[in-house]
């Protein structure tokens, strides 16, 4: 009996079932991986523009008052919320600055919320008022 050399068709197919096999179980950890890139992206820029939103309210570049679904000059997908609440004292506001990414019709593929408490900007500027008046 004549020995051959090489492989027999079992021993491919095992081999090329593992490969196979190892090739899907790759693929799925790129797919993940991309996806995990893509959602931190997505959270950071959500961080960045809410922080963005939130100065623009305490300074008085945005106005004081509550808003709902305000798109992004830059970017329609992007759009934030400001809801003013009673805060835990008197004269102070709960700010929420909710910032959400809407791609299509889809649900929202990134929701960020900023919570700060403000002092009412109308009693600094009746105290500023008051001093005006005392100093003339």
């Amino acid at each position: 009996m004549t020995r051959r050399s090489g492989f027999t068709l079992l021993e491919v197919m095992v081999s090329l079932a593992i490969f196979v096999s190892a090739f899907a179980a790759l693929s799925q950890l790129y797919s993940l991986g991309t996806r995990a890139a893509v959602d931190a992206a997505l959270q950071t820029q959500a961080a960045v523009r809410a922080e963005a939103k939130m100065a623009e309210v305490v300074s008085g570049v945005e106005s004081f008052e509550a808003a709902s679904a305000m798109p992004f000059e830059d970017d329609a997908n992007w759009s934030w919320t400001l809801e003013l609440n009673p805060g835990p004292h008197a004269d102070v506001y709960e700010l929420v600055v909710t910032v959400v990414f809407q791609s299509g019709s889809n649900p929202p593929a990134m929701t960020y919320r900023l919570v700060r408490f403000r002092r009412d900007p109308q009693l600094i500027l009746d105290v500023a008022a008051e001093a005006a008046v005392e100093d003339e």
